[in-house]
């Protein structure tokens, strides 16, 4: 098998979609986000980071899928004295890891656990104004009422809830002011990657954080981001606790935050939220067209 590296392919492209992938567990998400990407005629190219921890059976299968890879070096506070509330994000912090990707201009990153719906390319040229990154709202609501979440994550603070159209877009500094860093529109920058590197070595501020990843980027660059339209990272969520905003005619990305993942259960599981049967059909041609 031939195994297909960045050098080989990447050397023309200033401008990729990326995903980090820490374990096999979210290797069909991979697959079906690049799916997704080709299917919808995008005219760059995925590139899925991963660490030491992913096996090689799961690297040779994006291989065997002509997924670009590169390895990163995990992405950690240097403190051994952070303690996450919450575990599932224990590999997050190498999300961050994509800023230090000078050899791109543009990295635009998506989680693995997203299915594209419309061409999205114009992310590629968008122009930041001066703004560290771009990305979306995070929701605050806190719909499933964890008992971890902060307190002020109430539906009186969220940034959609004033909302009434899908075409509509919270500004920057809307609600709490919080990112949802599912994606995130970056020019990779060693100046910014070294100031988030310092603050990781803030242990009491690493330790307050929730959602490492992007409460970091909040605290550090506070409100100086682009906010992109809630179409762009439209969390399955919304369908119930936003509907004024969810329209499949508008949106271009469905993120199937939380778990199980549709990839986690099959088709006789009781979704309330009615949005994997969009998920299992986009991944059921993708197998289709391998056979």
């Amino acid at each position: 098998m031939t195994v297909i590296t960045l050098s080989d392919t990447l050397s023309s492209h200033k401008r990729i979609w990326a995903t980090l992938i820490t374990n096999k567990d979210y290797l069909p998400g991979v697959l079906t986000l690049n799916y997704s990407l080709k299917k919808v005629n995008s005219a760059y190219p995925l590139v899925t980071l991963y660490t030491n921890q992913l096996d090689i059976d799961a690297l040779n299968i994006l291989h065997k899928n002509n997924i670009l890879t590169l390895m990163i070096d995990p992405i950690k506070p240097n403190s051994d004295d952070i303690d996450l509330v919450d575990k599932r994000f224990i590999d997050t912090w190498s999300k961050l890891y994509f800023f230090k990707l000078t050899q791109f201009d543009r990295i635009v990153q998506l989680d693995s656990d997203m299915l594209i719906r419309k061409n999205l390319d114009e992310l590629m040229t968008l122009d930041l104004n001066g703004n560290k990154f771009a990305s979306t709202h995070a929701c605050v609501c806190n719909p499933n009422k964890f008992d971890h979440y902060p307190k002020t994550w109430i539906r009186e603070n969220c940034s959609f809830t004033d909302l009434s159209h899908p075409t509509h877009v919270a500004h920057a500094n809307s609600g709490l002011s919080k990112c949802n860093s599912g994606i995130l529109v970056i020019n990779p920058s060693l100046d910014l990657f070294n100031q988030i590197q310092s603050k990781l070595n803030d242990t009491d501020a690493v330790n307050s954080y929730i959602f490492p990843d992007q409460d970091l980027l909040v605290d550090l660059f506070n409100n100086d981001w682009l906010a992109l339209s809630h179409n762009y990272n439209c969390l399955k969520t919304f369908k119930n606790a936003h509907p004024n905003i969810w329209d499949l005619d508008h949106i271009k990305i469905i993120h199937y935050i939380l778990s199980p993942k549709p990839w986690n259960v099959d088709r006789s599981y009781n979704d309330l939220t009615g949005t994997f049967h969009l998920w299992w059909d986009e991944n059921d041609e993708r197998i289709s067209n391998i056979q």
